[in-house]
């Protein structure tokens, strides 16, 4: 697996603060709210340019345990999916994977030591059939 640079990061707020980041960000920092894929939760896309550089989504409670902060996850840009998922096996890393459309992406969700959400977006790439692959 190749990484080629950071995707996205995301933050976590409540639908009655959701208008507030948005506008901190806007205003504040400088980004442009964008196009945002079909999701079952509100939330938005900022903009740098023509770059989506922070995903911010609503929820009203921590979606997994340990998230109870506003710092979400770090999505990183990839290649090598297979590679990923042999690797991902071989040291027993347990593992989510997610296939989105658009654009056509495998997500491959790990925790670090840490307890950091990593999200691995492989545009294009869809996993091969070999032996380990969890699904």
């Amino acid at each position: 697996m190749k990484i080629s640079g950071i995707n996205h990061i995301n933050i976590v707020t409540t639908s009655e603060k959701l208008a507030e980041v948005v506008a901190f960000y806007e205003r504040i920092i400088g980004l442009k709210q964008g196009m945002r894929a079909v999701s079952k939760r509100n939330g938005a896309w900022l903009y740098c340019k023509e770059t989506a550089i922070i995903h911010v989504s609503v929820v009203e409670a921590p979606p997994y345990p340990g998230s109870d902060t506003p710092f979400n996850h770090v999505a990183l840009s990839c290649s090598g999916v297979d590679a990923c998922l042999e690797t991902l096996a071989r040291n027993a890393i347990p593992y989510t994977i997610d296939f989105r459309s658009p654009p056509e992406m495998t997500q491959i969700f790990v925790f670090d030591p840490a307890g950091i959400r990593i999200e691995l977006n492989f545009t294009g790439e869809k996993p091969g059939n070999y032996p380990g692959a969890a699904t």
